[in-house]
């Protein structure tokens, strides 16, 4: 019972995702994915919730499968490690960088896929596990299994930023082509990008004031 009480926060958020995800790729009704993808000319004329809901949506079933064993995966290796709360901030972040890089590159006529917000998923557990988790006191007898074990923790995902990064870098090789890849599509790399700095950003952003907070709150105590 302590067991799957310890793993409800990660199987809700699988099955939340993986629900949203499959469900929409297996709905009946063809109009809503379509009037749900991202279409420049449907957003210049005002269709702004394609931005977000195009995230949602894929371009076909194996599409759908992917992106939501990734996240499944994901979660599995990021659990004990980084709380949901933080992982929702990564993912949202996500969402909001590959919004963001729809709305302004007008390059960009049609997109789909959760494959940019999982990469700010990635991106901000990965960096999470490098600042380490404010507040964390270790006691005596537990200290060194404690500091060993979150410096093993901090140079995986260190290890994981790194190969992100080269994995961004390696996309923009000069003769890197823009064709159909193994799912039957291009890739449109710019939302890898955004996905993976909104993610960072934003788990960033909230570990600052988390620790400002958590420093404040000690500093009142002490008085």
């Amino acid at each position: 019972m302590l067991a799957l009480r310890h793993l409800t926060g990660t199987v809700r958020f699988s099955l939340v995702f993986v629900a949203l995800t499959l469900g929409l790729a297996l709905w009946s009704e063809p109009e809503l994915p379509d009037a749900w993808r991202f279409s420049r000319p449907a957003f210049e004329t005002g269709a702004w919730w394609q931005l977000i809901t195009s995230q949602w949506v894929h371009l076909s079933g194996l599409h759908a499968v992917v992106n939501a064993t990734g996240m499944v995966l994901m979660l599995v290796a990021f659990h004990g490690f980084v709380d949901t709360r933080t992982q929702l901030v990564a993912l949202l972040g996500g969402y909001l960088g590959v919004a963001t890089v729809l709305a302004l590159d007008t390059h960009c006529n049609y997109y789909a896929g959760a494959s940019g917000a999982l990469h700010g998923f990635l991106a901000g557990n990965a960096i999470h596990m490098v600042l380490g988790k404010p507040g964390q006191v270790a006691t005596p007898q537990t200290s060194l299994l404690v500091a060993h074990s979150s410096q093993a923790a901090r140079v995986l995902a260190l290890i994981v930023l790194l190969g992100l990064i080269v994995k961004l870098v390696v996309q923009h090789r000069p003769g890197t082509p823009a064709m159909p890849g193994w799912l039957g599509f291009s890739t449109y790399y710019p939302a890898h990008e955004a996905g993976a700095a909104g993610g960072l950003i934003a788990v960033v952003l909230v570990s600052a004031w988390r620790r400002g907070a958590s420093a404040k709150g000690q500093s009142h105590k002490g008085q």
